[in-house]
């Protein structure tokens, strides 16, 4: 059977946290570690330029960042503000959120990184002129590049956390277990309601019936007159 190898037994007031692997809080570490770089070189590049990707991919980051750590504190200091449904969903919405920003700043770093040269005519000196796309600008750019390959990485470590996620919420509920601390598991019959009836003891009554005591009586023995003997 499916919930043979996941266990019920929970510490007190951890019975509804799933029991994820090993190393899940490490990948929850990670998320939080890459949103937080990943802050820094949006902000680098809103220093510079700000368009939408740069800051939609900042604020994605912020989120993510306050999502994590509700996610660390939550399942190793104070178990009892954790959720699993509000963990599948703040994972399905990160997971969103980081395709959209991922792929809109890396379409507009492609843009930027095309525009590799400008010819512009001097109506002074009636002569053209070539001078760098970029310029000083190519660290500028490269940050926006790191920022959006780290957005597709922080994409695929969503995508990682929700199937864990997923599979070790569907075992949890296999299991009878809730998502409130404290509630005793229940197991399902699978789909057939097994009602045990109560078993009635009939304990048959004996009944007593005295029987009547019969009392012997003597009663003298019949005497019959004897009649004279007649000779002829």
């Amino acid at each position: 059977m499916e919930n043979s190898k996941y266990s019920t037994a929970r510490i007190a007031g951890r019975e509804h946290i799933p029991l994820y692997p090993n190393n899940f809080i490490a990948l929850r570490i990670v998320q939080l570690v890459v949103a937080v770089i990943v802050i820094g070189l949006a902000a680098y590049g809103v220093s510079g330029w700000a368009f939408d990707g740069d800051i939609f991919i900042m604020v994605v980051g912020l989120m993510t960042m306050i999502v994590t750590i509700y996610y660390i504190v939550a399942e190793t200091a104070s178990p009892a503000i954790y959720n699993y449904w509000a963990v599948l969903s703040l994972d399905i919405f990160l997971v969103i959120m980081w395709l959209a920003s991922f792929a809109l700043l890396a379409s507009e770093v492609a843009a930027i990184y095309s525009y590799t040269s400008s010819t512009y005519y001097d109506y002074y000196t009636g002569s053209y002129y070539t001078s760098g796309g970029l310029g000083g600008a190519t660290a500028w750019a490269a940050c926006l590049a790191a920022a959006s390959g780290l957005g597709g990485l922080e994409f695929a470590l969503f995508i990682g956390s929700l199937a864990t996620h997923g599979v070790m919420l569907h075992r949890h509920r296999k299991a009878g277990l809730h998502c409130t601390p404290g509630a005793a598991p229940t197991y399902p019959t699978g789909g057939s309601e097994f009602k045990q009836q109560p078993t009635q003891t009939t304990v048959p009554v004996q009944q007593q019936y005295a029987a009547p005591q019969q009392q012997a009586y003597a009663v003298p023995a019949p005497t019959y007159p004897q009649q004279p003997y007649q000779t002829a």
